[in-house]
């Protein structure tokens, strides 16, 4: 399992010992043991970029997965998972609105990126339920 973890902002300190430890934990319980897996933390201006360039949405999000097993000509076989893309001042605005720890915050969306990665879908209802499901699931793992 390879687990590439970058930090391009300065608002919030990262652990990454424990976001590693999360990411292996979810892809071990998915069944990902062999997955190389990229994080990638920004601001909020950066993943609004990237929002509005890859979705064609012109706002911040909290999180962004780029799967590199989805799409035309990729193979579904891949060790190469994706990256996921977290938007640290989002989390902390919403772990302070939720009075939780951030890491917390953190932890959600990047299990909520990695599932999403799994093909995970949350746009229709249906699909939203069975994913909220398995992110309570794996975030009580953890």
């Amino acid at each position: 399992m390879v687990i590439d973890i970058r930090d391009l902002q300065g608002k919030v300190k990262i652990d990454e010992a424990k976001v590693r430890s999360c990411a292996q934990r979810v892809l071990r319980d998915m069944g990902e043991e062999s997955a190389e897996l990229s994080i990638l933390f920004v601001n909020d201006a950066y993943i609004k970029r990237l929002n509005s360039k890859y979705r064609d949405t012109d706002s911040k999000t909290d999180v962004l997965a780029f799967s590199m097993r989805q799409g035309e000509g990729i193979s579904r076989h891949s060790e190469i998972l994706g990256d996921v893309v977290i938007s640290t001042q989002t989390a902390k605005r919403e772990a302070a609105r939720r009075k939780e720890p951030i890491q917390k915050e953190l932890d959600l969306y990047l299990v909520h990126g990695i599932l999403h990665l799994l093909g995970y879908d949350d746009e229709k209802p249906g699909n939203r339920k069975k994913m909220r499901a398995k992110e309570r699931e794996l975030l009580g793992a953890i």
